[in-house]
């Protein structure tokens, strides 16, 4: 990763001024407030939050008591420690479970955060859109990330195309110039990266290339739509890519990325932090690389992946507020950047300094505003349930040679028996 020393050293002076400014409260009124995380050991951003719970501790006097856990086990500790009746009164949630706690009751609207407009201000309002459930919104956006175009320009180049696809059709015809054969007919170098494993990232493969093709999961009223055109049309054009050899067969997103960033694959659709991982695997070839908007018309999804919301049943509710309205201001917003390659939902908290350092990152922050939730609307608290139907549509089409039109049929069949209204 790019060396970022001007803006990170103006950040820190920041923070250590609003640390040496602050006046302590009485030690009679120190609270120890629970919080509850994924990404507090992680290299880099935990930097940012070890920060801004010193920032935290030294203006209120009162502790944060940390509870950590990997992203993997994230999700069945949540679930613990919600049945327990003991969860932390911060606690890290994302789109995918916020509807399901809020249909459960497990959190407290920010009512009174939010009575100060200007607390609203210092956000995106894409942010606040994206954490809304019923008019109310439940958590603070921290960060978040899209799905944008990274291509190896050397390739376009030595393919002679002119310059990244803007369409599925250009992608589609991009991928089969850039696919290389050697002379037994064996891959040495696949056109593009694209999802097909038993895995989540699929899911969110396919609602891609349904936007690019006009449609969504559901219709206007909730109503599953997986049998509708465009989804078809999107299932048909991944099997295409699949059938073709243009991208890697069965190979885990992990895997795939791997391929990527070392060569071996000439273009795909994933998040800003390829290029740090690039970097790192492919030093010599870095400078080949760039970054452009998707190749369609519609929105981008992702939208927000970090957030903070308040325990219904918090016992230090309004010590545990305080941290949420500090976690908003400008002065800590505009330091997380220099520790995680994720963006920001703070109003400009990522600097022109900051993007002069790192042009990549241009695509992602046109459209974090706009990004659209993975999930289903309507439906946002089963995606636990519906995401692997889906997966498994897509999976028979791809793998075992279902035609995509009745591979949907089936995933709508068992959407409508599981979860339909």
């Amino acid at each position: 990763m790019k060396n970022f020393n001007p803006k990170m050293r103006q950040s820190m002076i920041a923070l250590s001024a609003l640390l040496a400014t602050t006046t302590l409260a009485p030690a009679a009124s120190a609270a120890d407030v629970s919080i509850f995380l994924w990404q507090y050991d992680e290299p880099g951003i935990s930097t940012w939050w070890r920060n801004s719970v010193a920032a935290y501790e030294a203006e209120t006097g009162n502790r944060m008591v940390v509870r950590n856990t990997t992203g993997a086990q994230y999700y069945q500790q949540l679930v613990i420690e919600m049945a327990s009746g003991d969860a932390a009164d911060v606690i890290g949630v994302n789109t995918s479970n916020l509807h399901e706690l809020v249909s459960a009751g497990k959190l407290k609207p920010l009512d009174d955060l939010l009575s100060d407009p200007a607390v609203k201000a210092r956000i995106q309002s894409g942010g606040w859109d994206a954490l809304t459930v019923d008019g109310k919104i439940y958590a603070v956006p921290i960060a978040g990330r899209t799905l944008e175009m990274i291509y190896n320009a050397c390739y376009f180049e030595e393919a002679g195309i002119s310059g990244p696809p803007t369409t599925p059709e250009e992608y589609l015809a991009a991928a089969r110039k850039l696919t290389k054969r050697d002379e037994s007919g064996n891959i040495t170098r696949y056109g593009t990266s694209m999802m097909n494993a038993s895995e989540d990232p699929t899911y969110e493969m396919l609602l891609m290339w349904t936007i690019a093709h006009g449609g969504r999961f559901a219709d206007a009223d909730g109503q599953f739509a997986l049998t509708s055109e465009p989804v078809e049309k999107a299932l048909t054009f991944m099997k295409t890519i699949y059938d073709e050899g243009l991208a890697p067969r069965g190979m885990s997103e992990t895997d795939q990325r791997s391929l990527f960033a070392t060569g071996k694959t000439a273009m795909t659709i994933d998040g800003q932090w390829q290029f740090p991982f690039v970097e790192q695997n492919n030093p010599d070839h870095y400078d080949c690389y760039k970054s452009a908007s998707r190749p369609w018309d519609g929105v981008a999804t992702g939208g927000v992946t970090v957030a903070l919301a308040l325990n219904a049943d918090a016992k230090e509710p309004e010590a545990a507020q305080a941290f949420l309205e500090l976690i908003t201001r400008p002065e800590i917003q505009s330091t997380f950047a220099d520790h995680s390659p994720f963006v920001p939902f703070g109003v400009d908290a990522v600097s022109q300094e900051q993007i002069a350092s790192r042009p990549y990152l241009e695509p992602w922050l046109k459209s974090i505003g706009t990004a659209i939730p993975i999930t289903v609307p309507g439906h946002e608290n089963q995606f636990n349930t519906i995401w692997p139907i889906v997966v498994n549509g897509v999976v028979a089409s791809l793998q075992d040679g279902v035609e995509p039109k009745d591979a949907l049929a089936e995933v709508q069949d068992e959407l409508e028996g599981c979860c339909g209204k």
